[in-house]
């Protein structure tokens, strides 16, 4: 598998702008989502905001507590700190632009994570979500 391409299934990765190209400015991915995708759990980034456009397909997205769903052309940006979740409810792909600024170690987290996925341990994942703790956070649950 390509390092800067992860696919597991549900999600496929593209990485095309990393931290290392834009001196530290952003992590830009091309992501397809696969229809129906699993919802990711509740989560945050400390000290990066995001900004999704849609390319194809929709995208349902719970950012704050405020349900939007997103078509071919929409965007939205999800300000550092704000806990969210994004799927696919379709029955298509949705393809979408996905920015994370500063990238600080995005990219590492990714590659990290689909290692420890892999691995189907879970306690290889939560490792990972622990060392990583700057880009991302688990939520916490109602």
């Amino acid at each position: 598998m390509d390092a800067d391409v992860l696919d597991d299934g549900n999600l496929r990765l593209e990485f095309t702008t990393t931290g290392e190209d834009s001196q530290g400015q952003v992590h830009e991915m091309r992501a397809t989502y696969r229809p129906d995708s699993a919802l990711p759990i509740a989560h945050l980034h400390p000290q990066q905001s995001e900004h999704f456009s849609v390319l194809e397909g929709e995208m349902w997205c719970l950012v704050d507590g405020v349900e939007t769903t997103l078509r071919a052309g929409d965007s939205i940006d999800i300000p550092a700190g704000s806990v969210h979740q994004m799927r696919n409810p379709g029955a298509e792909n949705a393809v979408v632009t996905w920015q994370t600024r500063p990238a600080l170690r995005t990219g590492e987290f990714h590659r990290e994570l689909a290692v420890a996925r892999r691995s189907g341990d879970i306690s290889a994942v939560l490792a990972v979500v622990s060392e990583y703790s700057d880009v991302f956070v688990v939520a916490p649950q109602a």
